[in-house]
């Protein structure tokens, strides 16, 4: 982080909290110290993702020696799983944060920390200065670079202004100017006020200690902040802090779940499931019933969770492939009746491979009021755990062999529920791949026709085209390999 090396490699996750109106911390909020994470060093928090944590660790001597050049100095980078609430979390993991640098920054400076909005197109650096303190500078966006930076002269002061961070297009950074609580505290700056005046957080997030930096734990009014502060009771350097309302506050209601698991239409029994927060504490054990069904009860989760199943003990038996584990949420009473589980509202599906035992997340579920329906979060992570079924051709052939048209007949039924309805909220995405012989135009026809040989067979099984997406890639992600690269990939992904 020395020299004209800064570090930008996680600023996509600071813009994660863009989109809500900044919320000031209530005084009633508890204070934790995230131990998972703090050791006998610095450590600095840089970004989080709504999952995971990053921050740097810096030698502590280096702070007591160095005064103020200890912003600058080199760090050790890491990032940690958020296992259970806002302070539980897994063990940290080394991580190097890519560093960027633009030419019409080079008249600045050190850079010290910098924060990005790509929604307004701005970025707000620290900059380290000749008369020996840091200042705020902002850029705006200008094509494939940016603009040269301005002093926030509104903003800066004799002091210095660290570690800026956007909370939702307004603006947190560390300051140890007169009018706070002692030594560093939080400011806010809000675009509303075009960031001409800054005002200090309430406690707890300002105390006498000293609080360098914060980012906001969610986009939900009162989520909370992760702070880098010096207080007491902690490991008597900087250290990673929780600051939120107390569990009790939760705003997030329990619901009742369910699944089914089934293979080819048909339940499956003699399973045991067993769930556990990710990494973390032993949610819930108990078996199928004759019709693959298990209800799970009322949870409160707020963080991803670990489902498995297992062959119990009274009959060995191994999973097959491609068997679908459906999520439901029971309805209020007299609803839903007419759903292939009556009382229950299907919510997700699930394709499992793999073994006898199958790891994936559960959420995030819209079921769980955290998300709006249907959540864009959830879209990569269900298409990754719904899997993918590929076919190959022969050299020129627009059309599957008769053993592939079977097998995926199969791995498409295995979709359907106990009443034979094709999933509601999915579509089925079909992308044809050709090899690199032969001229580009032929090969986009000759990909497109195999989508739409296999889009064609979806349609006999009665899936409707308005739930189907057909392209034709060509030899755009030709490997070299011609028998891997003449294929299809069949894929069901949220429509």
């Amino acid at each position: 982080m020395g020299g004209k090396s800064w570090w930008i490699g996680v600023l996509a996750a600071l813009c994660w909290m863009g989109g809500i109106a900044a919320e000031l911390p209530d005084s009633t909020w508890t204070v934790e110290s995230l131990n998972s994470l703090n050791s006998s060093a610095d450590e600095v928090l840089i970004g989080w993702d709504g999952q995971e944590i990053y921050f740097g660790r810096l030698n502590k001597a280096s702070r007591r020696e160095s005064g103020k050049q200890w912003f600058l100095a080199d760090r050790e980078d890491f990032t940690a799983n958020r296992l259970q609430g806002w302070s539980e979390f897994d063990v940290p993991n080394p991580t190097r944060l890519l560093a960027n640098r633009f030419p019409s920054w080079d008249a600045l400076g050190q850079i010290q920390h910098a924060t990005v909005d790509p929604d307004r197109g701005v970025v707000v650096l620290s900059v380290w200065m000749e008369d020996g303190q840091f200042d705020l500078y902002m850029a705006q966006r200008e094509g494939g670079s940016w603009s040269l930076p301005r002093a926030m002269e509104s903003l800066n002061s004799p002091q210095d202004e660290v570690f800026p961070n956007f909370h939702g297009g307004d603006l947190l950074f560390g300051s140890d100017r007169p009018g706070g609580k002692g030594g560093f505290d939080v400011y806010q700056s809000t675009r509303r006020d075009l960031f001409l005046v800054a005002s200090p957080l309430p406690a707890p997030v300002n105390s006498a200690g000293d609080e360098l930096t914060a980012v906001p734990g969610g986009t939900q009014a009162g989520s909370g902040f992760y702070v880098s502060a010096v207080r007491m009771g902690g490991q008597g350097g900087v250290d990673l802090m929780w600051m939120g309302p107390p569990p009790s506050a939760s705003t997030i209601d329990p619901v009742k779940l369910g699944m089914e698991i089934r293979y080819q239409r048909e339940p499956l029994i003699n399973l045991d499931v067993r769930i556990r927060e990710r990494g973390g504490r032993h949610v819930f054990s108990g078996a199928v019933n004759d019709q693959g069904r298990v209800e799970l009860g009322a949870l409160m989760l707020d963080a991803s969770v670990e489902v498995r199943f297992e062959a119990n003990a009274r009959r060995k038996r191994t999973l097959p492939e491609g068997a679908v584990c459906h999520v439901y949420e029971q309805c209020e009473s007299g609803e839903c009746l007419h759903s292939p589980w009556p009382g229950w509202k299907h919510m997700r599906s699930y394709r499992l491979s793999g073994g006898e035992a199958f790891v994936f997340d559960l959420l995030p579920l819209d079921a769980l009021g955290i998300w709006d329906r249907p959540s864009s979060i959830d879209r990569s992570a269900l298409s990754e755990q719904l899997g993918a079924w590929v076919g190959r051709f022969e050299s020129t052939r627009s059309t599957l062999a008769g053993n592939d048209q079977q097998e995926l007949i199969e791995w498409l039924k295995a979709y359907q529920d106990n009443s034979g309805q094709w999933p509601q909220n999915l579509k089925l995405l079909i992308e044809g791949h050709a090899d690199e012989k032969g001229q580009d135009s032929a090969n986009e026809q000759l990909s497109m026709q195999r989508a739409e040989h296999v889009a064609s067979m979806a349609t006999q099984l009665g899936i409707a085209t308005d739930h189907m997406e057909t392209i034709g890639w060509g030899s755009a992600f030709a490997s070299g390999q011609d028998h891997q690269d003449r294929k299809v990939i069949v894929r069901w992904v949220l429509d």
